[in-house]
């Protein structure tokens, strides 16, 4: 069941110790510092970097730490669970955040038994405001939420419930704002944001917001300081008449933005500037046809849907050091790539999700979403839809309480000891108890 979850790079441990040579019942090696056989499970180091091998999936840690009292102590240290994360990197895809103009955002999950998480587990906070409160993107394991009414950003952790919440920045309460967003990033890069408990660590929301379709503004926040910086802005043009925008993508130490007209706005979070991006030639713009993406080197790249093709583009410099848009030779035939016979009559494809760390673009058609693996063009369905909205595809490292310190494992889960024994070569007939 993992065998497939695990890189062959990280099966290095375990591979070392199936090769050990087996002593009748059980594997067994010589210490170069002992005469007698030590069992490599018995050496602390060696099982903490088998465990460390587990997939990053919901149950994973808590399912093995069920096995016996020894690796229960082990799964349950925050120094284990911060060596999980960092080990992987990348935590696994939740679920999505539906947010449909006329209905409440709820979670939908994304994986089955027995890592599925109920949607009720991630449902929004609730305030006697509720109706006023909207879902404006997430990153790093956390969520942005606003209430328009209390007039403040909210910046929620569904894992934990947590909540930290900041009043808008001076500028946003202007009646003359068209349109306007704001993105939250961790502030501590280390492990690329993979501790898990952004909370405990300073974060970073930058707001921006479109005044009369001609100037944009953008504010930084951040929590270390609890203040909003200065606020600067920047002349734009070929603006369209739009009350709502999409997510911003991190791109390297700038977010960027698609404005309403299909220009990029890009904040750098360094020297805190704001500029424009013209979009590229060509490219007419419409709702749901295009959506920034962060490259495999973390630049800008555009997806631009016409028709039923997707174009790739990115932001590369020439041999003269000249900054622009480059169509790459990929394009992406939905044709190809979608059920056979999905397009028998003539449907219209409109983008409506992404998510930088995966690469992964969700589309609809009509009321069906799918999500589209850029990198491998790969496509699942996700759900009907019931309106028009944004999704927005939720990652993290989840590991749900582990109450039980070890005791009876349950048949459900002899298939975690199973497995790792497989690995070891160790008989299935073997005494968890000598562990």
């Amino acid at each position: 069941m993992y065998e497939s979850g695990l890189m062959d790079s990280e099966k290095q441990a375990i591979d070392l110790a199936s090769q050990l040579p087996p002593d009748g019942r059980r594997l067994a090696w010589m210490s170069p510092l002992h005469s007698s056989p030590v069992h490599p499970l018995d050496d602390e180091d060696l099982l903490q970097e088998i465990l460390l091998r587990l997939p990053p999936q919901p149950s994973s840690l808590t399912r093995a730490s069920l096995v016996c009292p020894r690796w229960h102590c082990i799964l349950s240290d925050p120094k284990f669970i911060k060596r999980f994360r960092r080990h992987h990197r990348k935590p696994a895809l939740l679920g999505f955040f539906f947010s449909e103009t006329g209905f409440p955002t709820v979670f939908k999950p994304a994986l089955g038994p027995p890592d599925r998480i109920p949607a009720e587990r991630f449902s929004l906070p609730k305030n006697r405001f509720y109706a006023s409160q909207h879902f404006l993107g997430c990153r790093h394991g956390l969520i942005v939420l606003t209430n328009l009414h209390l007039r403040e950003i909210i910046v929620w952790d569904p894992l934990s419930g947590q909540q930290h919440r900041v009043a808008f920045p001076p500028g946003l309460d202007d009646n003359k704002v068209m349109y306007w967003h704001a993105e939250l990033l961790c502030a501590d890069a280390e492990d690329g944001h993979v501790h898990g408990d952004c909370f405990s660590s300073p974060f970073k929301l930058v707001a921006i917001w479109v005044v009369r379709c001609t100037q944009a503004f953008a504010c930084l926040y951040e929590s270390a300081t609890g203040v909003w910086g200065d606020t600067v802005f920047t002349e734009v043009t070929n603006q369209i008449y739009n009350y709502s925008m999409r997510p911003g993508v991190l791109t390297g130490n700038a977010l960027c933005w698609l404005l309403s007209g299909g220009d990029v706005l890009a904040f750098c979070l360094q020297s805190q500037s704001l500029r424009v991006m013209n979009k590229p030639l060509g490219i007419k713009y419409t709702s749901g046809s295009i959506q920034l993406l962060r490259t495999e080197d973390s630049g800008l790249g555009l997806a631009y849907l016409s028709e039923l093709t997707i174009q790739l583009w990115e932001r590369k410099s020439n041999f003269y050091g000249v900054t622009g848009w480059v169509l790459l030779q990929k394009a992406i035939q939905l044709q190809e790539v979608f059920p056979q016979g999905m397009f028998s009559e003539r449907k219209r494809v409109h983008i409506t999700g992404y998510a930088e760390e995966t690469n992964m673009i969700v589309l609809s058609v009509l009321r069906d979403d799918f999500m589209l693996q850029v990198d491998t063009m790969e496509i699942k369905h996700i759900q009907q839809r019931k309106g028009d909205g944004f999704t927005f595809p939720y990652a993290n490292f989840y590991v749900p309480g582990m109450e039980v310190a070890g005791g009876d494992i349950g048949d459900e889960n002899l298939d975690v000891l199973d497995e790792l024994m497989h690995y070891l070569g160790v008989p299935a007939h073997l005494d968890v108890d000598e562990f």
